[in-house]
Formats: C-alpha cells, sequence, structure tokens
C-alpha cells in the first residue's frame, strides 16, 4: 500500500497530462481537411470547366450561325477551297470552339428552313410565289419545310440533330409567309471529371451540351444549298 499511492498518483497525473496534451493536434486536423479542401477546390474547378464549355459552344453556335445568314448559297462540299463551302463552315465551328475538342467529342448540324411551296419546293419572296397582301398581312403564317440539312463529317457516334422534318421552329417564332430560316446546333459530349478521373475513375459519366441558334437570312431569301462543281 505504501508503493501503492504514489503510484497511483504519477498514473493519475500522466493520464490528465495526456488528455490536456495538443502534440499532434495539428497533423491530425491537417490529414482530415486537406483531402476535403482539395475535394472543394477541385469541384470550383469542374463548375468553371463546364460553364467556360458551355458559354463557349453557345458563342460558337451564335457566331456560325449569324454568319451563314448572310450567305446566299452555301457550296455542298467538305473542303476549304471556298469560303462558301461547308468545309469552311466546320472548319470554322472548330476554331471557335477551342479550346473544347469539338471535332473529337462534339458535332455541328446547319438546317435550312423556307416556307413549303406544294410538296418539296420553297416559296421566292418578290416572284408569284408571295403576293402583296402575303407580305402586309401579318397574320398570315407560312408552312415551315426543311429544304436540307448537312452534319459535319467528323462528328462523333451517337450525336444526332434534334431538328426533324416537322416543328423545326419554336411555337413563340414568327414564320410569316415567305420566310426563311437557318438552324445551328452543336452538341459536345462533356466530361465533368475531366480533371479528376486519373485517380477516379468510377466518377459520373459524360453529358450531352446541346446548344441550338434560330436566326433569319439577311436577304429574306432561302439558303440554297448549291452543288459543288
Amino acid at each position: 500500500m505504501t508503493f501503492a499511492r504514489p503510484l497511483l498518483r504519477l498514473l493519475a497525473r500522466f493520464s490528465l497530462r495526456l488528455l490536456r496534451s495538443n502534440v499532434g493536434s495539428v497533423t491530425v486536423e491537417f490529414v482530415i481537411i486537406t483531402p476535403l479542401m482539395c475535394l472543394v477546390l477541385s469541384g470550383f474547378a469542374e463548375i468553371y470547366l463546364y460553364m467556360r464549355a458551355a458559354s463557349t459552344l453557345e458563342h460558337t453556335a451564335f457566331t456560325l450561325a449569324d454568319s451563314i445568314g448572310q450567305f446566299s448559297q452555301i457550296i455542298d462540299s467538305n473542303t476549304t477551297a471556298n469560303a462558301n463551302n461547308l468545309g469552311a463552315l466546320w472548319a470554322a465551328a472548330s476554331l471557335l470552339a477551342a479550346p473544347t475538342g469539338l471535332q473529337t467529342n462534339g458535332a455541328v448540324f446547319i438546317t435550312a428552313v423556307c416556307d413549303l411551296k406544294g410538296t418539296s419546293d420553297c416559296k421566292m419572296p418578290g416572284t408569284s410565289d408571295v403576293s402583296a397582301a402575303d407580305q402586309t398581312d401579318l397574320t398570315k403564317t407560312g408552312t415551315p419545310y426543311r429544304s436540307w440539312q448537312r452534319a459535319a463529317p467528323w462528328n462523333a457516334s451517337g450525336l444526332a440533330s434534334q431538328i426533324g422534318t416537322t416543328n423545326m421552329l419554336p411555337a413563340t417564332w414568327p414564320f410569316r409567309v415567305g420566310d426563311s430560316a437557318v438552324i445551328v446546333e452543336i452538341l459536345y459530349n462533356y466530361d465533368p471529371w475531366a480533371a479528376t478521373r486519373a485517380f477516379w475513375s468510377s466518377a459520373p459519366g459524360t453529358r450531352t451540351i446541346y446548344q441550338r441558334i434560330y436566326v433569319r437570312t439577311r436577304n429574306g431569301l432561302p439558303l440554297s444549298l448549291s452543288a459543288s462543281s
């Protein structure tokens, strides 16, 4: 009993000192907090990359559609020998969409819409197809007709146009007799975890960014597609 009491006191003091000690707490906090902070920062980076990709593709679709709307005709050729060739438009889309890999993971579609004449033709403003009364009567609506549609030759598999032969234009789009329009669609397979997939291979899969722009032709005439010479 003589030696037991001092030993118990020593153990009690040691236990209290151990409980009060904060040696190593910084290391423990670092080990716990650092991975969480890295995950949060990675999330912010991924959000920024997604917003940049979506904004870039929207700008690409708008710029391409605005440029095409100024053309009177497009040449059905995938070469870049002429600025009016489809190939020049595909190349422009790829350059505008940089740094996204549009040619690797994306797709571009161009659709021309006109007012249907008969069963498979376009009404031409300034001719007998469109009367003066039709031009002044804003209550008359035209019949949207998909005169032609082309896709970039390097489009990624699985990406398809959402513009069919019916319901091509929004319900709120005013389409009068003799009107024409151009539709540009851009699709892109975006990997939301590209930066972290190296150490998180089971991260959720890709999602498709879709941008669609409608414009009217500047000259008011249907956009024609000419055969390559």
